[in-house]
């Protein structure tokens, strides 16, 4: 792979909770590292959902191997969220991972 493929800054982000100050907690995130990638579109559907239409658009984000990235983890572009839905590594080399991802509307 071409290393000017590489042109998609991505910040890594994990998971915490804090106290929403109701007995519950709330769901935050915190970065962890910002790592360049490849992000190709895979497809999107439309469905209805609460009465409204929803997308659902699905990509391919190539980075190099990342210690301990998760499922839970999820990447960001600007405005533009990505929540991994699953983690494939370059078995032979272990150089790069390939994530399939879902695009989060803000």
């Amino acid at each position: 792979m071409n290393p000017g493929d590489f042109r998609h800054r991505l910040y890594v982000e994990a998971p915490y909770e804090v106290p929403d100050g109701a007995g519950g907690v709330a769901r935050a995130y915190e970065t962890l590292a910002l790592v360049w990638g490849l992000i190709e579109p895979l497809g999107g559907t439309e469905a209805m959902r609460e009465e409204r239409l929803a997308q659902r658009l699905t990509h391919r984000i190539t980075i190099r191997a990342f210690t301990g990235l998760t499922a839970a983890h999820r990447l960001r572009k600007g405005a533009r969220i990505f929540e991994i839905r699953a983690i494939r590594e370059d078995v032979p080399a272990r150089r790069l991972m390939s994530l399939h991802c879902e695009e989060i509307a803000p």
